[in-house]
């Protein structure tokens, strides 16, 4: 997917951690609220989100949904996080901390997990508007251990598309 601004386009294929880009988006720190974090099944994940996490049948999964806030209290991204609970008890704390961005809790911990990028493209913000979405996993082992969608509000991250160009004509000798 071609999208217009070049920020948005490093934020989408960034394989480090999201928030310091979004905070250098935003000029100001940003904090977390999440508003939901429970345990639940494999099967109350939502679709992409357990394709990409793949856990087990029998896995207990942590869900969270949060958002990212400037000290304003103005959102930057609506986030869903998945993990597969019981692997790591650093992890199930970073998930279930409500007070911070999960990549800053697991760099807290000392939690090292290798990000893979699943999904970059556009979805709906919650006021119906287009965004801009990236999901990854972060693995520990070659497996997926989390799983985080995030939604960026369109009206700080660019998520227009470039307009389709027609290839160019043949090139003409420029007489010298």
């Amino acid at each position: 997917m071609a999208f217009s601004s070049a920020a948005t386009r490093i934020l989408l294929t960034s394989d480090g951690l999201t928030t310091p880009l979004l905070q250098a988006l935003v000029h100001s720190p940003l904090r977390a609220r999440a508003s939901d974090v429970r345990t639940v099944g494999p099967a109350a994940l939502p679709p992409g989100i357990r394709e990409a996490l793949r856990p087990d049948s029998t896995d207990d999964c942590l869900l969270r949904r949060a958002r990212l806030l400037t000290v304003t209290g103005r959102p930057v991204s609506d986030n869903t996080v998945a993990a597969r609970s019981g692997m790591d008890p650093r992890v199930d704390r970073a998930v279930a901390d409500p007070s911070q961005p999960v990549g800053f809790a697991l760099a807290e911990a000392g939690v090292a997990l290798r990000r893979r990028i699943v999904h970059v493209g556009r979805a709906t913000w919650p006021d119906g508007t287009p965004c801009a979405v990236k999901t990854y996993t972060l693995d520990s082992n070659g497996r997926p251990l989390l799983c985080i969608r995030e939604l960026f509000n369109p009206s700080i991250v660019d998520a227009s598309l470039r307009a389709h160009r027609e290839p160019a004509g043949p090139s003409v000798p420029v007489a010298r």
